[in-house]
């Protein structure tokens, strides 16, 4: 099968160095750049255009064969580009949105046209200047943008994005008013996520638990919502494992152990804190177990029921043959 070509470049040698600089966009690469150069067995090295330049990655830059300027050109990178064009490096930019026209800024939000007026607007004159060619992803962009000479690059997802993931679907599924649990939830999976690369977490939260939390990998923030569409959100089989911390406080004393039937609705293997209401209700290692409030001890329970499948089917089993018994079910 024949390498992929890349419009308008001097065909690659494998092993040659090829510096991404952008900011957040993975998606771009992924689906337009990464498999390309990876056929190529390219050395990828990817800048952060949000950070100032450092002496470091200029050096790794001017040793590259290409730079690819993907999506945004930040002006306090603009001394530093020209510096590596006039060095004789190539450089290109990459562009799958159409961020070259201003007067297509009005149709947007606020807050995105302002960041579009930050990272590109207020430099697009300069695209031209320092990058031939200019990708795009679309005929559309090509046919507009044809008086800069810019060239078509196809779709080519890298494999990776249509790979079958393990996926182990964890939640916590607290209100706002749990603020000490989810700083401590924040801690744990912080942990997790660093340690586990198929574990997916969902918690409920308003927009100051999306900041908290946003910055973690695969952990998704549901916005609070209606009971019945809660329910539906959480029904059978929508959670492997539940997890429900509980410090103590004399708000916390006053719960009831209702967790543990969102757990039998969800077809999961629930956690919860031992201490009231769940010590004296929950019988440990047969319809759910106690922990401690020591994040390493969740930890280690959390990473055993992933590798032990038997024990955390058995959990969820008779935690939800329980619930029936609770609710005068047969």
């Amino acid at each position: 099968m024949p390498l992929p070509q890349l419009p308008g470049v001097t065909l690659l040698q494998r092993g040659q160095s090829v510096v991404l600089l952008h900011q957040g966009a993975g998606s771009t690469i992924d689906h337009f750049l990464r498999g390309p150069l990876e056929a190529w067995e390219a050395q990828i090295i990817e800048v952060d255009s949000a950070e100032a330049p450092n002496p470091n990655v200029q050096s790794l830059m001017m040793a590259a064969h290409l730079v690819v300027v993907v999506r945004y050109l930040p002006r306090h990178w603009l001394r530093v580009l020209r510096h590596l064009r006039r060095a004789g490096i190539r450089l290109v930019y990459l562009m799958d949105d159409d961020l070259l026209d201003p007067a297509l800024l009005p149709q947007l939000p606020a807050v995105y046209r302002q960041r579009l007026r930050q990272r590109i607007t207020r430099q697009r004159s300069r695209v031209p200047e320092l990058c031939d060619p200019i990708w795009v992803t679309s005929a559309f962009l090509e046919l507009k943008y044809a008086h800069l000479g810019a060239l078509h690059l196809p779709l080519s997802p890298h494999p990776g994005l249509l790979a079958e993931r393990p996926r182990l679907q964890l939640a916590y599924l607290g209100s706002s008013v749990h603020q000490l649990e989810f700083a401590w939830l924040r801690e744990l999976l912080l942990l997790l996520q660093s340690r586990q690369c198929h574990t997916h977490v969902d918690v409920f939260g308003d927009l100051s638990i999306n900041r908290q939390f946003r910055d973690l990998p695969r952990v998704r923030i549901l916005h609070p919502m209606r009971w019945p569409s809660y329910l539906a959100e959480t029904g059978q089989g929508r959670c492997d494992l539940l997890l429900t911390p509980l410090l103590e406080s004399p708000f916390n004393a006053a719960r009831a152990p209702v967790k543990f039937i969102d757990a039998a609705r969800c077809g999961a293997a629930g956690l919860y804190s031992d201490r009231s209401p769940y010590r004296g209700f929950i019988r440990p290692g047969i319809d759910g177990l106690l922990l401690g409030d020591r994040q390493q001890e969740w930890l280690e329970a959390i990473e055993w029921l992933i590798l032990d499948s038997c024990a955390r089917h058995r959990l969820a089993t008779e935690g939800r043959r329980r619930a029936l018994q609770l609710s005068g079910s047969p």
